[in-house]
């Protein structure tokens, strides 16, 4: 018996529907050993570990391959920026020294990409890159993935935590998360190259709360950019943005959206 083309397809949108969030849609963020460490008597410095989370599963999945990472930086809370040097292997976990107490953001960024998912001969198939001399396209897409960990050594008390680094997506806490308490509600601006980004996905999550791609909170931002996540769990939180635009004409030989993500992790003591 011939299946009709259409029940072929639909079909296939169905699938797409539910393996799409697991095949492509790795997320980065960036985790610390100690999100509040303490200067050492004497010598007066603190330090910590860091290291990427890359894929679903937070706070660890899939390792990020080192050759896909574009930034990673320290910046201090006078607002220089330090080009920090991932240590190889694994998570590429990396030890960082602080000199002096304040809060201290690590950033992050990969590089910039293609992604095309399509059908052919029946079957679908997933390709890094853009969507040019395909048939059968079913999503793709131009991605930018941005992270950021905030870090509070000692007894910071400047205001560092409310400052936009100048990622193009990028997620603003308005207070300061580490005088807050699970059960308040924590105000952050979404910024997308700059200006507010209106009605923009928010979601959120803590360490333990789910082993899958589950998040505890989602939100969007209101006409001001703004959006308040509730604490509901004390430890360390993931704070996702995402927005996605039609791709502009000069792409659209070669994708039919632009997909921006950022994250943003701390501690809730």
């Amino acid at each position: 018996m011939k299946i009709p083309q259409q029940l072929i397809l639909a079909s296939l949108f169905c699938i797409y529907i539910i393996v799409a969030p697991v095949t492509h849609a790795h997320s980065l963020w960036l985790n610390a050993s100690d999100y509040s460490p303490q200067p050492e008597p004497g010598s007066g410095h603190a330090s910590t570990k860091v290291y990427f989370g890359w894929g679903h599963r937070y706070p660890v999945d899939d390792f990020l391959p080192q050759d896909d990472l574009d930034e990673f930086r320290l910046i201090k809370p006078d607002s220089t920026a330090v080009e920090l040097t991932p240590n190889p292997g694994g998570f590429l976990a990396t030890h960082i020294e602080f000199e002096n107490p304040g809060f201290y953001w690590i950033s992050a960024r990969t590089k910039p990409g293609f992604y095309t998912m399509f059908t052919e001969k029946g079957r679908i198939h997933h390709k890094i890159g853009p969507k040019t001399g395909l048939n059968g396209v079913i999503q793709s897409l131009y991605y930018e993935q941005y992270a950021k960990c905030l870090v509070n050594v000692g007894q910071a008390e400047d205001d560092a935590f409310s400052r936009p680094i100048g990622h193009k997506l990028e997620i603003v806490p308005l207070e300061n998360p580490y005088k807050l308490d699970g059960g308040y509600f924590l105000p952050v601006l979404v910024l997308f190259e700059g200006r507010p980004a209106r009605y923009c996905q928010v979601l959120a999550t803590y360490g333990g709360f789910s082993a899958g791609d589950d998040y505890a909170y989602a939100t969007t931002t209101n006409g001001e950019g703004i959006a308040k996540i509730r604490l509901t769990h004390w430890g360390i939180w993931l704070v996702k943005a995402r927005l996605q635009l039609p791709a502009p004409e000069k792409l659209s030989d070669k994708c039919d959206q632009l997909s921006y993500t950022a994250t943003l992790t701390f501690e809730v003591p």
